[in-house]
């Protein structure tokens, strides 16, 4: 006989593996220490999943976004915002590494592993920086990028860097603190449904 999904306070039900389903609506996982981080994951079935970072404060926009759109038969990767060059603060800190490792298990939790895996790799705030340092900065989204099990293709008339790969062939990286307080991976069952009071 098989075995009931168990039910949890935090994200209501889980699988009788312990892999999470992902039900529609808000979640919220945050910290303090020295410093207070605030993480929002929001599902909208056949719509998208959206992960949201603030630092040190839950007023205003989030520091840290990404948006995956999700779709009959392929997710897209939107840009990755807030941690870029231009936000040295954010920029290789291990801020989007927890936003990413969070959109990836949400997909792995609400998605088939056969779905594919699209998107292209930009800054549009790269536009005005030398061709090296662009090339560098496109170096480093690569590195960044394949340590979560994508591949990459450059095609079209500007050479574009799209993402390649299947929900199921991707991987979390959870090595690693943000600055030095907080982990860079935080299962999905951390998550809850109401905001935490302390942030």
């Amino acid at each position: 006989m098989a075995e009931k999904p168990r039910r949890d306070k935090k994200t209501r039900v889980h699988e009788a593996h312990g892999k999470p389903e992902l039900r529609p609506g808000e979640y919220f996982w945050g910290a303090c220490a020295a410093d207070r981080i605030l993480v929002r994951l929001m599902f909208a079935p056949d719509r998208n999943i959206q992960v949201d970072l603030w630092w040190n404060t839950v007023i205003g926009a989030p520091v840290i976004r990404l948006c995956v759109g999700l779709y009959p038969d392929s997710v897209e990767f939107g840009e990755l915002l807030g941690n870029g060059f231009n936000h040295p603060q954010f920029h290789q800190k291990g801020y989007g590494t927890l936003v990413v490792n969070t959109a990836i298990q949400s997909l792995q939790a609400s998605c088939s592993p056969a779905m594919r895996i699209e998107g292209v790799l930009l800054n549009v705030e790269e536009e005005d920086l030398s061709a090296e340092e662009r090339n560098r900065l496109a170096k480093y989204r690569h590195i960044f990028w394949s340590r979560f099990g994508l591949g990459f293709v450059t095609s079209g008339p500007q050479e574009e860097t799209h993402l390649r790969g299947t929900v199921g062939a991707l991987k979390t990286v959870r090595s690693g603190q943000i600055a030095d307080q907080f982990p860079r991976f935080v299962p999905l069952a951390s998550f809850a449904r109401t905001r935490p009071q302390f942030v």
